[in-house]
Formats: structure tokens, sequence, C-alpha cells
């Protein structure tokens, strides 16, 4: 399927206020009933999101009513690490349950490569199990040129490869609401339980939220360049080569606008339960809520993301609220994007593959505290591996064979190396690093309209 072949619905909704979607969002998920015996799942990846932006996680600013009340309904887990620090991979860590080194999927010498068909998928267990899948998917490395489309009934992935633009989550969620009106030739099939997976894109550079989420809580008075229209590897790449200082104030404005997206994001969450339980679609489903990766306001003199495996790259939300649950629940123990694949096999009643590397998170059997959690990154320099055991994080860098050691306990922000490196974590990181692929994809075939998007979204 060429990038240029994707599926666009554009349907006219009027939009709930965010105080509405979230009293008929709380009063759906109570009330709402569904036929099946097996739940249905909602996982919602919301792009480039960061953790502690998050009002359940403590955020200052309200920018997640609707995720909040999520939240305050299930499991919010505090310590979840991404497996790579920008989408590709993260992505194929989370549809695998395998780790970015061993599904191979991301950038290497020189190409970019998707999913090896060979493996399994989420997807296509779930669909070969009597779930209908469908996916709302709104960036070209989910597009088919890059796998993400094996195992969906229903695909729909929206980016204008021409321009680098991509379908907002007011469009998302209206198209979802058309899906499930249509009940033919791919439409909702009401006689099956539901598979639904949903990718927001838009706290992405370019920050630029519809109004009013513009000015929810940028300062009128900035008048500096980092606006709704900074961004692209063309604004990004002098800043983290060190050749353009923000200050403050810039930062500031880019965080605000950041935040008017989330906020822009979380009031479509609201508004996608509400459409859901008008067909009686909450009372036996699942939804989790996560990210494929944070991103950094300077913390570490650059911008954006997959630069670097930084805790602000790596930190994401993970929010799951199911029947039986207990609510308002908080969970330490270390999670990951490989967790999301037993997680959701276990919840539905399906068996776990052995050769997932993740485990299942709602299990009260498991110490998850005691592994060692993955990340990696493929840069310039080489590879770049992570490693989390508990709250102690080593980095290691195949370069010049350089560790480093934090403590997340102290120093959550990675501000401080320690003195000492423990040898056990660095001999972990090696063996990560030459555990041998299970996945070999062929470069993805890209044409030079996805070469243009590519470049314009920043990542070339």
């Amino acid at each position: 399927m060429s990038s240029k072949a994707v599926f666009r619905y554009i349907v006219s909704s009027k939009c709930l206020s965010m105080r509405l979607c979230l009293f008929i969002s709380l009063l759906l998920v109570m009330s709402c009933s569904t036929p099946h015996s097996r739940p249905n799942i909602v996982l919602i990846v919301i792009d480039t999101l960061r953790q502690d932006h998050l009002g359940c996680y403590g955020y200052h600013r309200n920018t997640s009513p609707n995720i909040d009340s999520l939240a305050a309904s299930g499991v919010t887990f505090r310590n979840v690490q991404a497996q790579s620090s920008w989408t590709l991979p993260s992505m194929a860590s989370m549809m695998t349950g395998l780790t970015h080194r061993v599904h191979g999927t991301g950038f290497w010498d020189g190409a970019f490569f998707g999913l090896d068909p060979s493996l399994a998928t989420l997807p296509t267990i779930m669909a070969g199990n009597g779930y209908q899948t469908a996916a709302f998917f709104n960036v070209v490395f989910l597009s088919p040129e890059f796998g993400f489309h094996r195992g969906f009934q229903f695909y729909s992935c929206e980016s204008s490869v021409e321009e680098g633009l991509v379908r907002n989550a007011e469009d998302t969620v209206n198209d979802i609401n058309r899906w499930l009106n249509t009940n033919s030739g791919g439409g909702y099939d009401p006689d099956k339980p539901l598979f639904l997976v949903i990718h927001f894109y838009d706290p992405h550079l370019k920050y630029s939220p519809p109004a009013p989420y513009d000015t929810l809580f940028t300062n009128p008075d900035y008048t500096g360049t980092y606006n709704a229209d900074w961004g692209g590897k063309a604004a990004t790449a002098p800043v983290n080569c060190g050749n353009e200082v923000p200050d403050s104030t810039d930062i500031a404005n880019l965080e605000a606008l950041y935040d008017g997206e989330i906020a822009f994001v979380d009031r479509n969450i609201g508004r996608l339960v509400a459409v859901l339980g008008e067909r009686g679609l909450t009372s036996n489903t699942w939804f989790i809520i996560t990210a494929d990766h944070g991103e950094e306001f300077y913390e570490h003199c650059g911008v954006g993301h997959g630069h670097t495996l930084y805790q602000e790259l790596l930190s994401i939300p993970l929010i799951i609220t199911g029947p039986g649950l207990d609510p308002d629940t908080e969970a330490e123990a270390v999670a990951a994007q490989i967790d999301v694949l037993p997680t959701v096999l276990s919840i539905c009643g399906l068996s776990v593959p052995e050769w997932a590397e993740g485990q299942d998170l709602l299990s009260s059997g498991r110490n998850l505290r005691s592994r060692d959690v993955f990340s990696s990154l493929v840069t310039s320099f080489g590879p770049w591996v992570a490693v989390r055991r508990g709250n102690m994080k080593l980095h290691w860098q195949q370069s010049d064979d350089a560790s480093m050691q934090f403590n997340l306990d102290n120093d959550p922000l990675e501000t401080s190396m320690l003195d000492e490196v423990d040898s056990s974590l660095v001999e972990s990181a090696l063996w990560y690093w030459a555990t041998p692929p299970a996945g070999h994809p062929e470069p993805a075939d890209m044409d030079q309209a996805m070469t243009n998007a590519l470049r314009g979204l920043g990542y070339l």
C-alpha cells in the first residue's frame, strides 16, 4: 500500500465542554453494558507525552482532567520506561512485547527499518482469537510501509506525506465515531469484542494547539521565536548541537504550548469515552493510556526527542482501568512498554507467548522491581543503552565503552552522576546489546514524498 493510500473520514460533531465530557465519561464507565463475555480493549497512545505533565502524576497545571478521572478509577504506574526515545522502535516494542534490540525496528546504517513480518504482534494475536481489531494512527512511522497495519481488520493511518501534516485529536475521534456508526464494508461489528488502538500525535513538535488551547497556558507578553511555528530539524538541530541557546522564557513558552496540546488531546479522550459509552462499550472495556516516549525541554541542553536516553525522554505514563480493579491505585513497580502485550493478553484470558519479554503488570505473583528494564538508541556515535534496575539507572555507550550511573530516587533529572558504577549493570547492558535479534526487517520502502514528510517532521 502506498503511503498516500490512507483512509480519511471527516465528520462534523458538536464538541462537548471539558467539564461535561468528564461527567459523562465517569457516568458511562459506571452504567453502560455490553453483551461480550471477553472484554473490549482500548489502547490509547499519546505521542511525545511526558509522565510529569499530567495531573495524576502531580503536575501543577490542569492539563488532563479526563485522563485523571480514568486514572482515579484504576491503576497508575509511577515508574514506566519507554524502550527507546522515538516513535518507531518504541511502538514496535509495544506491539511485539520485544525490546528494541530484539525486534530490530528502528534506524540502522542510514536506513529506516519497520516491523519484521515474521514477528507476531498484539493485533495479529488478538485478531486470531476472535477480536475485531481496529487502528487509528496519525504519523508516517505507523504507516503500512513500516508494517504497523498487520493484524488490523480496520486500519486508518493519516499523515499527509506531502506536507508532514497529521490528523488532530478532534478529527481522530470524529473518524472513530463515524467508523462505529458503519456496520458494513469494514465497519464496526457489535458481535465481536473490540481491540481498538488509537494514536494521538498532537503533543509532537510543532506545538500548535487550536484555540483556545493555544493561549491556555502561554504568557501573552512573550515575543520570542519559540512559538507555535517553531520546530522541525532545521530549528531543533542548532539547539541540540549547542550552537543556539534558548533562554528560560523560550523554554517556558514551548512548555506552555505543549501543555495546550495535551489539554486538547485530553478533551478529546473525554469525547472518545462518551462516544464509546453511547454504544454500551464501556462497562466491559479496559482503557490503557500510555505514550511512545517523552520530550526534552532543555534538561540536558536539548529539545525534542530521539537524541538521548535521559528520563525526560523515557519516563512515560501508563494508566490501566477496567472492571474489578481497585480505584485510585498506584503501582511503584518499574513497568515498560514490552509489558503492554502480556498484560492485554492476560486481561483477555489469552495465553502469553513464551517469547514475550514483558510481564503481566496486573499479576500479583510477580516482583517487577527485581528485573532489569532496557532502553536503547542508535545515534551517529553508535549504540546507546540504558538499564534501569529499581531506581538505579545506568547509561552505556558503545563508542567509547563509557558508563554513567544515577540514583533516580535522589536525582530524578539525572544531573549528578554517582562516583561508582555497578559492574553488574554494565554487564547487563553488554548482555542486552549482544542479544541476537529475533527480527530481521528489510529497509522500509520510502518514496520521495515520505522522505519529505520525515524531514518536515524533524526526523531527517
